[in-house]
């Protein structure tokens, strides 16, 4: 019941006369929260030696989200998404201007420093910005979602933790560090930061509690009004609070000259480029997050969002906003689904927040100077805790202890040594975790062998007794995945403890068929040489079957000879590979295979026991044909005429489909029937039949077994016998193959 009032109320507001009210509303929502991130991140950025140009910062931020906004607000597939500057790449941009003002401080000027500083910032949106547009025009959106999990949890953690270290640097100037813990501790800078330790707290609580829309800027006009009375209570003046830090002071900073084309000369390009790793880690968890939260948001509004389209969208804005020296932003999947909650799906919730963010720096950039640093401190701390207690408290339960372990490790190594470092070593632990576990997966899909699975060929019940006896000799393994060496060395060992199986009949060949492969690293071909090898010595055969022509080319360049030589064979299909298995067993038993004869009137002998003239009549009723190789006994289509008998020779079943190609089903050898569904059933032929050599057949047509009916009933009765046998031990044979499928 929730549920459809919640969606009616969106429908009446969405067609109501209150409509452009409720648009208007969630866009100034939207506007206010993106000006008081702008505002924090800013101040996170420009910190230490550039804390004097927060307010240009705040600026260029809020001219970037006005462009970024406006531009995604237009483009994106669904008509309420609201994008703005995001946080995870503002942590990592922080990171980004200590180290070079860390580099740039004892020789160059704040100047110097602040241009360089957005230069990179620069950098780092075109880089996005061309990243997206690339992989949105690949319609790549759904290869970015490969990266592992915990490693995504990991690097968000501790995006968590550089934002709690940065809110006290904005609150005090001093980022929090172990170093540093007792000097933050002291009374002069305790004040500074438990305002906005109290603001984060109560926010978080709350919205723990009821997570509404209209919390956070109710809570932020609650916080601002508290400090201005605290402040006029105490006697303090604006122009003290603004020399004591503790506002930001003037939006006009000299930051705006520093920003002359001709200042870019002065940038430390050098530097910029050595911020190369850092700016590819905003790339990739940028492209994550954005996927994130749009597919976040199609759960929301129970809707398809284009994820190609969006990266597009999203490239082409941060392409543009990166003009104005602002950071990368992309969707709020709050903020968009904040509209969508109070029914205003409309494109025009994106604009007016964007153009909100826009008209405050021209029309209230004078009170954007009041605007005080343990607010923004607190908005950023707020973030902090949200990402650790999403990410460190909530996915205790989750997710497997082992992945839990992972994220807590990236966190750390991001804490000790920094997010660069903390990514790498995600990665690769993740990508050691994956060859660990994916070499434990098995890259044997079924275990078959030639007792219980049978080529196609219709052989006589001699030659398929002798296989039921003999068939254990054959060991089939019906492959899968992608086959590296910890997989390819399973494989091995499984092939030579089958070889040295004293309690099971001597191997004489093993099967491996790649058809479900989905390739073979190099690192693997070793292994099969190790294979074929080991085959030679112990004298059975390695059988490849149905192997890709990439796995050829891996098969090639290990230096993997693939031909057929001595004990080593490749077949296009299982079936022939299993076929060349029978046969030689069958040859290995003396057994010929294609001038064997099976008497017709020896079979019928065992249905018509009372007397030869019985078995004579019922010759009598078939025709004898000896027909070179090549003959077309059955076309497909043809309508049903005959069955046959093969008494010696060989012929293949085909099938034509509708591409012209022809597929064979099955192989007939002596002692085998053909036709006789199509026989009975009067249907036309489903395939064709076509002699291999050159054979002999007794041929029974339709009116031949009506006339057999009416003239000799107790006759036509032992043929039916007969066919019946026949067709029954076929199914039990087909029966077998089918179990050992499923088993």
């Amino acid at each position: 019941m929730t549920g459809n009032s919640d969606h009616s109320t969106r429908q009446t507001a969405q067609s109501g006369p209150g409509r452009y009210l409720t648009i208007a509303t969630a866009g100034l929502i939207s506007g206010v929260l993106t000006i008081a991130m702008a505002c924090a991140f800013s101040a996170l950025i420009f910190s230490g030696p550039l804390s004097g140009y927060v307010s240009t910062g705040i600026t260029l931020i809020l001219f970037g989200a006005f462009v970024l906004g406006t531009v995604t607000a237009l483009t994106s597939s669904y008509a309420g998404t609201v994008a703005r500057p995001h946080e995870i790449p503002a942590a990592i941009i922080a990171i980004i201007a200590a180290s070079i003002t860390g580099h740039m401080a004892a020789k160059a000027s704040g100047g110097e420093m602040f241009v360089t500083v957005i230069a990179a910032i620069v950098a780092a949106s075109f880089a996005t910005g061309i990243f997206f547009l690339i992989l949105g025009y690949l319609n790549a959106g759904n290869l970015i979602r490969f990266v592992p999990y915990p490693v995504i949890g990991g690097f968000l953690a501790g995006t968590g933790l550089l934002l709690v270290k940065g809110a006290f640097g904005v609150m005090t100037g001093r980022a929090l560090t172990m170093e540093n813990i007792t000097y933050l501790a002291s009374s002069g800078l305790l004040i500074k930061w438990l305002p906005g330790l109290a603001f984060a707290l109560v926010l978080f609580f709350i919205l723990r509690w009821r997570n509404h829309y209209l919390i956070m800027p109710v809570w932020l006009s609650i916080s601002f009004a508290l400090f201005y009375i605290v402040v006029n209570a105490s006697g303090v003046t604006v122009a003290d609070l603004k020399e004591e830090g503790w506002l930001i002071g003037s939006i006009e900073g000299s930051g705006a000259r520093d920003l002359a084309l001709s200042s870019f000369s002065r940038v430390d390009w050098g530097l910029v480029a050595a911020q190369t790793g850092k700016i590819f880690t905003i790339l990739i968890l940028s492209c994550i997050s954005l996927l994130l939260n749009a597919s976040g948001l199609e759960l929301v509004v129970r809707e398809d969002i284009d994820l190609n389209r969006e990266l597009r969208a999203t490239g082409f804005a941060n392409l543009l906003s990166g003009f104005t020296g602002s950071t990368v932003g992309f969707h709020s999947l709050s903020l968009s689904a904040l509209g969508y909650s109070m029914g205003a799906k409309s494109r025009m919730v994106g604009v007016i927040s964007a153009f909100l963010c826009g008209s405050i720096i021209f029309f209230g950039s004078s009170l954007l100077s009041y605007f005080p640093r343990p607010i923004m401190g607190g908005v950023l701390l707020f973030l902090g805790l949200t990402f650790l207690y999403e990410w460190l408290y909530l996915t205790w339960t989750r997710l497997p202890k082992a992945d839990y372990i992972l994220i807590v490790f990236i966190l750390v190594i991001i804490g000790m040594f920094g997010f660069l470092q903390g990514v790498a070593v995600g990665m690769l632990v993740a990508i050691v975790i994956f060859v660990v576990k994916y070499s434990h997966v098995s890259v044997v899909k079924h275990i078959l062998s030639g007792t219980n699975f049978h080529s196609n060929v219709d052989r006589a019940p001699l030659q398929k007794q002798v296989l039921s006896e003999k068939g254990g000799s054959i060991y089939i393994l019906k492959l899968q995945g992608f086959i590296f060496f910890g997989t390819a060395n399973d494989l091995y060992d499984r092939i030579r403890k089958r070889a040295n199986d004293k309690d099971m009949d001597t191997l004489r060949s093993a099967v491996l068929d790649f058809r479900l492969v989905n390739g073979v690293d190099s690192s693997a071909v070793n292994t099969f040489t190790k294979m074929k090898e080991q085959a030679a010595s112990a004298g059975y055969a390695l059988v490849f079957s149905r192997v890709s022509e990439e796995a050829l080319i891996s098969f090639r360049r290990g230096g993997f000879d693939a031909g057929d030589t001595g004990a080593f064979r490749t077949f296009p299909d299982l079936d022939l590979a299993v076929e060349w298995c029978e046969d030689e067993i069958l040859l290995s038993e003396r057994m010929p295979l294609d001038h064997e004869v099976y008497s017709f009137e020896e079979h019928l002998r065992e249905f018509l026991p009372e007397g030869t003239s019985e078995v004579r009549d019922l010759m009598g009723y078939a025709e004898r044909k000896e027909v070179p190789a090549g003959f077309f006994l059955i076309r497909q289509n043809d309508p049903p005429h005959s069955l046959y008998y093969l008494e010696s020779g060989r012929a293949t079943v085909n099938l034509e489909d509708r591409s012209g190609q022809t597929v064979r089903l099955r192989t007939i050898g002596p002692g085998t029937i053909i036709g006789e569904l199509g026989l009975y059933l009067r249907e036309p032929s489903t395939a064709s039949v076509v002699t291999q050599a050159q054979s002999v057949f007794y041929k029974v047509t339709v009116e031949a077994l009506n006339k057999m009916e009416e003239e000799n009933p107790h006759i036509a009765a032992a043929f039916h016998r007969f066919i019946i046998q026949r067709m029954g031990e076929r199914l039990i044979y087909t029966n077998l193959s089918l179990k050992a499928h499923l088993d």
